[in-house]
């Protein structure tokens, strides 16, 4: 059986971006929920939707649009993750992209883009890279957070 196109860009990225811990989530409850979960040290939960541009265009559903957009704007960390149809070129996009993908690819501002042959290790520190305000990995030491300021502290 051929696989999708889609289904052959999560096969290159979970055996490129091992170091993420990766669930692939396959859903009709929840309209427009991402392709996959996400987890590392540095950077805690974040979501991928995955998608294949074809001709310069790049089916994302209202659905999906929407569930990134509302949960980038609270501060979740979410991507769109888009190839070629011939894999030859990588798109990382913000969550809040998703309309503007919808309407004009060419258009809309990437975060990052790899050709072939691709920077593996680049495309995973763009995708776990800590934010500013984010809090420390736990790898270093113990924190908590304190509850008046919603900020982790050292213990």
């Amino acid at each position: 059986m051929l696989r999708k196109p889609e289904a052959k860009f999560w096969q290159l990225l979970k055996k490129n971006l091992s170091q993420i811990s990766w669930t692939r989530i396959e859903t009709r409850t929840i309209q427009g929920f991402p392709d996959l979960v996400g987890c590392f040290p540095s950077c805690g939960f974040f979501t991928a939707e995955l998608k294949v541009i074809y001709s310069n265009k790049l089916k994302i559903t209202p659905h999906q649009i929407a569930w990134n957009l509302q949960h980038h704007l609270k501060g979740g960390k979410c991507f769109i993750i888009a190839t070629t149809l011939e894999q030859s070129t990588i798109k990382i996009y913000g969550g809040d992209k998703g309309r503007d993908l919808a309407q004009n690819v060419p258009q809309t501002e990437p975060i990052a883009v790899f050709d072939k042959p691709f920077d593996w290790q680049l495309i995973h520190e763009t995708l776990t890279k800590a934010e500013e305000g984010d809090p420390p990995s736990t790898l270093g030491g113990a924190r908590n957070i304190d509850r008046e300021t919603c900020k982790y502290v050292n213990v």
